[in-house]
């Protein structure tokens, strides 16, 4: 049973290598894969249209049809520059740096975080004695949406916590009340933006000082003097008699201003 049966197999092996002596298991392999998924790809425009669509996939290898594909998404569109206008483009910038802000909430007794981005301190003229005004401005990174919008002012505090975090007064956006905020930054851009603040405070206090003393000065009335009220001859004769008689020293009587 065992020689007839290798006689078989024998057999076999003749006559497969007989009628396909040039076969070989594994040849063109990726050939076949190729032509098997540009078929599959054809049958899968056929009903999801898409831009593959305009891409000849016959007769073509599949690095071909990824450049062909490539070559039609990627156009480029010529788009219009839009101009963003910002409000500050009559403000002079004097420092920007990029920060955390608080608001101090008084009913929970907590710091509430307003958000990140980019916070500018901007310098405006002024018609008053060639005075500054000075402004915060900070806008949210990404969207750019307005945190913070307030003017600089005599009465308002500032306060550093720490080397990276410093506390002020401002007008807040949503109720335009003053509220505390809190502002993080790193050591060197907390000390840059105090120092500027604190400078332009007393800037615009000392100013203050000056303009009222100036209008205390203007609204000051001018000393009164009364008018010389002089008694007639008589009235005066009749007080220098009087007076001679009471034993006292003729001299120099002076009446409201007059000299007798």
């Amino acid at each position: 049973i065992f020689v007839s049966f290798r006689n078989q197999l024998t057999e076999d092996q003749t006559f497969l290598n007989g009628t396909h002596s040039d076969f070989v298991f594994g040849e063109n392999m990726v050939e076949r894969v190729l032509t098997f998924l540009l078929e599959e790809l054809q049958d899968f425009l056929l009903f999801f249209p898409s831009p593959l669509e305009t891409i000849s996939v016959t007769n073509t290898t599949l690095a071909e049809s990824a450049a062909a594909y490539t070559s039609k998404v990627a156009q480029k569109y010529l788009l219009d520059k839009v101009e963003v206008i910002t409000g500050e483009e009559a403000e002079h910038n004097v420092l920007q740096i990029n920060c955390k802000l608080f608001v101090f909430n008084k009913i929970s007794q907590s710091w509430i975080e307003r958000g990140r981005g980019s916070l500018r301190l901007n310098d405006t003229s002024s018609n008053k004695c060639g005075t500054i005004q000075s402004r915060l401005v900070m806008r949210n990174q990404g969207s750019m949406r307005l945190l913070l919008n307030s003017k600089l002012w005599t009465q308002m505090v500032i306060e550093r916590v720490n080397y990276k975090s410093l506390c002020i007064t401002a007008t807040d956006l949503e109720d335009y009340s003053v509220k505390v905020f809190l502002i993080q930054a790193s050591s060197k851009d907390t000390s840059y933006l105090y120092a500027a603040i604190h400078h332009r405070l007393v800037a615009l206090r000392s100013f203050a000082e000056q303009e009222s003393d100036a209008n205390q000065t203007e609204t000051e009335p001018e000393t009164a003097f009364q008018p010389l009220n002089c008694d007639s001859d008589e009235e005066e004769d009749e007080k220098i008699t009087q007076g001679e008689s009471a034993g006292s020293t003729p001299g120099r009587w002076r009446h409201w201003g007059c000299y007798v």
